[in-house]
């Protein structure tokens, strides 16, 4: 089955602004912290498998009520994909998935996403990634 949710990092090691790749369980995830909030997201672009722990962070208009999300952007081609969801905004179908984040103690856990198993029988590793906008 799993564990449920696993700590990737100390929280001050991701201060606002930045980003970061972590890799749990032989997964890469890009680990974002946009104005004190984190989000987690698998870290390869579908298209052509860019490195989004790299992209920059915009804020995107959706829809007639022009509501805004916070989406990352490929730095290869400028696919973007919405921060909360992995849910990709620039083709349809495309997405990439999401970790659901909690902070306890300091620490940033990541939880499985889509039904993933994300144990500490694998090693975690923390690297730094691009800085966010």
């Amino acid at each position: 089955m799993g564990f449920e949710r696993v700590s990737v990092a100390k929280m001050e090691e991701v201060p606002p602004g930045s980003s970061r790749l972590v890799t749990v369980d032989g997964r890469e995830v890009a680990l974002f912290n946009v104005g004190g909030r984190f989000y987690a997201i698998g870290n390869r672009c579908p298209h052509r498998s860019g490195p989004l722990v790299r992209g920059q962070i915009e804020k995107v208009s959706e829809g007639e009520e022009g509501s805004t999300t916070l989406a990352v952007r490929c730095p290869i081609h400028g696919w973007l994909f919405e921060l909360a969801t992995g849910r990709g905004l620039t083709r349809d179908g495309a997405s990439t998935p999401f970790y659901p984040v909690t902070c306890e103690g300091g620490e940033i856990c990541l939880g499985a996403a889509q039904g993933e198993s994300v144990g500490p029988s694998k090693p975690v590793s923390i690297e730094p990634g691009g800085m966010t906008g």
